[in-house]
Order: C-alpha cells, then structure tokens, then sequence
C-alpha cells in the first residue's frame, strides 16, 4: 500500500452519489444539451433568413448609391434650382428634408458661403446589409474640395480627400434613394 491511499475497495466516479443524484445530474446534461442544440439551429436559422441580394438587386442598390453619392458630394457655386432637384430626385427622408433646407451645407457646413466647389467619384462600394426595404451600403468617396483663396489672387487652395462612408438607402417606390450618408471614422488607420 502506498502512503496517503484510502483504505479500502476502489470506488466508481459517482458511486457516492444516490439514485435520485445520477438522475439530476443527468437530467441537467440533457438539459444543458437540448440548450445548446436550441442555439445551434437558431444560429444557423438566423444566418439564412437574411436576405442575400441576387446580381440584378446588388447592382441596383451599388448603381443607385453611386449616382446619389456622387450628386450630394458634388457642387459647384453657380448651380441652380434644377440642379438642386435633380440630387433631391435621389434622396429620401430624413436626408432630403435636411438637403431642402441646407443644400450642400447638410454635407460641408460652409460650403455654400465660402464659395466651394466639390466634386466627389465613388471608388467602390460594397453591399453590407440588405432587405427588399433598405440597404446599407459602404461606399469609398475621392472628394476634391476647392475654396477661393481668401486672397484674390486667382490660386485656389484644392484638398483631395479619400473617405470611407456609410449610406443608407431606402426603397422608395421601386427606386433607391439615398436617406442617410455617415462618416466611417477614419480609414487610415
């Protein structure tokens, strides 16, 4: 015998517990079992129910941002009512309330009265949530920004800078329109 063995008959793992113990402990493992199984197929439920947008739904919603995009970013002093329309034609509320009353302010406050020419392409784009209702879209912007130097001196100070941003678009009628465009945070990181 070894020292520090317990006297004795080797016992099996869990002969000191009753009948009525085995029963808990086994009745907790189904439990815990059937939980975790729950889980498993509500996970697996949940990642197939969101909507995946086919070819033509994706091309749609990236065609339509683009374009929306690109006109709300872009702006040049001379423009006038019709050019204003023409971006609220491509966006939706709360967006096109806030473009009503800002113009191009809603995007760079000051624009309008420093005089700024903006000019925005879109680089790329990628679908990240979609519904038949909404989409949210990361979307890669080039946007020059020109202010008059304060100087008349015919120089313009230009400031090229790439952005990464959020739009949200709504389908508004069959058409995508763009309702809320947020700034990323920054990309250079």
């Amino acid at each position: 015998m070894t020292a520090g063995a317990a006297p004795g008959p080797a016992r099996r793992p869990g002969a000191h517990l009753g009948r009525r113990g085995r029963r808990r402990v086994i009745v907790a493992a189904v439990i815990a079992l059937v939980a975790v199984l729950v889980t498993i197929v509500g996970l697996i439920g949940a990642a197939r129910s969101r909507p995946v947008p086919d070819d033509r739904q994706r091309t749609a919603v990236l065609t339509a941002t683009d374009a929306a995009v690109t006109a709300l970013l872009s702006y040049t002093p001379g423009e006038g009512e019709r050019d204003r329309r023409e971006v609220l034609a491509q966006l939706t509320a709360p967006l096109d309330e806030a473009y009503r009353v800002q113009g191009v302010d809603v995007v760079l406050p000051g624009a309008i009265e420093a005089g700024a020419t903006l000019s925005a392409q879109v680089v790329g784009a990628g679908v990240e949530e979609f519904s038949t209702e909404r989409a949210r879209v990361l979307v890669f912007v080039d946007q020059t920004v020109a202010i008059p130097a304060a100087a008349d001196t015919g120089h313009r100070n230009d400031d090229r800078t790439p952005t990464a941003r959020w739009a949200t678009m709504r389908n508004v009628e069959g058409n995508w329109r763009l309702a809320d465009l947020a700034t990323v945070g920054d990309v250079t990181r």
